[in-house]
């Protein structure tokens, strides 16, 4: 499938390349160098607003711990607020965390398995009927347990070899 300038040809989860299409597609009559400058802008953007989120949950216990410090020394109500919010901020990392890295393999076995879904034909045709979500994810789980598999089998054959 052969993506065009227009948003309404591109498969919904592709966010991030339907804004960027359609942005383009606003300066498309505009000059090389401000169609350049527009995806530039953009594509700067949305990487600077992915690693700032990174770096806040990186940093996340850091603050807690700070807050949980800075609450010995204030009184009160606000003493109370800090040591509440540092303890929350430590306490809730090790689950944010868990819920990312399922958040994240859930969206890996999509990309992955969309890669396939939608380059090869004949898997597109096949799964036509079937939601979109749900065709990308079972290709993703079946061809991710065939490397895995096919990952261990060879990882088993080395080590039996010493």
């Amino acid at each position: 499938m052969r993506y065009s300038h227009s948003p309404r040809f591109l498969p919904q989860k592709d966010w991030l390349r339907m804004l960027l299409v359609y942005d383009s597609s606003l300066v498309m009559d505009e000059s090389l160098l401000m169609q350049i400058t527009v995806v530039s802008i953009i594509a700067l953007i949305a990487t600077v607003g992915v690693y700032g989120v990174v770096a806040l949950i990186v940093r996340m216990d850091d603050v807690g711990l700070y807050l949980i410090a800075r609450a010995r020394h204030i009184k009160g109500a606000l003493g109370r607020a800090f040591s509440w919010l540092g303890n929350f901020l430590v306490v809730s990392l090790p689950k944010l965390i868990r819920g990312l890295s399922i958040v994240g393999t859930i969206a890996m076995l999509l990309v992955g398995g969309g890669m396939f879904t939608h380059n090869i034909p004949a898997l597109h045709h096949i799964l036509a009927d079937t939601p979109s979500l749900l065709a990308d994810l079972l290709v993703g789980v079946i061809v991710g347990s065939v490397l895995l598999s096919f990952q261990l089998l060879v990882t088993k054959v080395r080590m039996d070899q010493r």
